[in-house]
């Protein structure tokens, strides 16, 4: 790979490989400009150069699609296409800010992973200025399930998982209508809630086979390992170590370490056990592919639904829903759409972006579909993103 400076980059530089921070670590994708925050960024955290592969090219312009509200719809359902289009266009306004948010809080963990891997000293404070950073995006990003399910992530897959993780338990929380000091408590709490997998040997940790009972009786040790970290080490309050001792642990008591039940297990834990389940559901694995969204929440609320609390489990498949928004479905004609909104009231008939036609397409403009008012056309199946 090519080495490049943190000195040598400007602003609006673009690259045709991705920028890395190390061999597998993507911090800038292929032919998006460094921005000024980015190189704050790494400034900021230490970094003198960045890799890649690729080579410097000049600014291309492009094409948005800009929404047409020349001709105001005088009919119901021209009004509720004309809503979706605007749905989408606000999405696309909120994944830059989302997507500078994840990049930075993939960093912070990657540096406090590394450091008591090694047994280094580290400051927590970045941790907590991740928190509020999250808990922000949730507040004020009412697509942030788009952004999560469209995120492509790279690099170790803990440290991914880890903020996935922490922004669905916020957004349960946000439903539970937690204070913003106790957001930020949960969303600490998540941040940290595997900081004992670092504890774990990498021969173990990134196996990319199934693992041994011996194997896995190691991984077990985890929670222990950072509650004993988060209270022992760090000295933080009890209260910030209890979801990284009892995020394993399930609500029927068949979890670990344990095997307490119910409400014997924090209300935070609880939270989380459910977050941290469906970001891993849908996350690959270095043993295992990822589920597709839709296969995921099925996963959850179908074969083990004893595991998790069933009032916070429903608040989450409302939210979510049950073909989550952001995932990729195929339609009775064969084309393929993304969900762009759900409907609570028929939840298997969500609003849709039409991206492929029946012959696999892709679209010149976008085409929206509000299934719920459609009786012609339903969904066949979830598909992967072809993106």
């Amino acid at each position: 790979m090519k080495v490049i400076k943190i000195s040598d980059l400007k602003v609006g530089n673009k690259f045709t490989k991705p920028l890395y921070l190390d061999k597998d670590s993507i911090f800038i994708n292929a032919n998006t400009p460094v921005s000024e925050a980015d190189i704050t960024r790494l400034n900021k955290f230490g970094f003198k150069e960045v890799l890649t592969l690729g080579d410097l090219v000049q600014e291309t312009a492009t094409s948005d699609f800009v929404l047409d509200t020349d001709s105001f719809p005088t009919n119901d359902h021209d009004f509720k296409i004309l809503q979706l289009k605007n749905t989408y266009l606000q999405i696309e306004k909120n994944v830059p800010a989302f997507e500078l948010v994840f990049k930075d809080s993939f960093v912070v963990m990657q540096a406090l992973f590394r450091k008591i891997s090694e047994d280094k000293a580290f400051d927590i404070n970045p941790v907590r200025d991740t928190a509020d950073k999250l808990v922000d995006q949730v507040k004020t990003n009412p697509h942030l399930c788009y952004c999560l399910i469209n995120h492509k992530p790279s690099g170790y897959y803990l440290y991914n998982q880890v903020v996935y993780a922490s922004f669905f338990a916020l957004t349960i929380g946000a439903l539970l209508e937690y204070s913003r000091p106790k957001m930020i408590e949960l969303a600490i709490s998540g941040l940290l809630a595997d900081i004992g997998m670092a504890k774990i040997p990498s021969v173990i940790s990134e196996k990319n086979s199934t693992l041994t009972d011996d194997e896995f009786k190691v991984i077990k040790k985890h929670p222990l390992f950072g509650y004993q970290i988060l209270t022992k080490v760090l000295k933080l309050k009890n209260t910030l170590g209890l979801v990284a001792l009892q995020h394993h642990e399930n609500f029927d008591g068949s979890g670990y370490p344990q095997r307490i039940q119910k409400k014997e297990i924090d209300e935070f834990a609880r939270v989380f056990t459910i977050a941290d389940n469906f970001a891993a559901h849908i996350l690959d694995r270095p043993w295992r592919k990822a589920l597709l969204p839709y296969e995921a929440m099925k996963n959850m609320i179908s074969l083990n639904t004893n595991k998790y609390d069933l009032g916070f489990i429903r608040l989450f498949l409302n939210k979510i829903a049950m073909y989550p928004i952001g995932s990729w479905v195929e339609l009775s004609d064969s084309s393929k759409a993304v969900v762009i909104d759900s409907n609570p009231n028929k939840p298997l008939r969500p609003s849709l972006m039409v991206v492929r036609n029946s012959n696999g397409i892709k679209t010149k403009d976008p085409t929206f579909v509000n299934l719920s008012e459609e009786d012609k056309i339903y969904i066949t199946k979830a598909i992967p993103s072809d993106d």
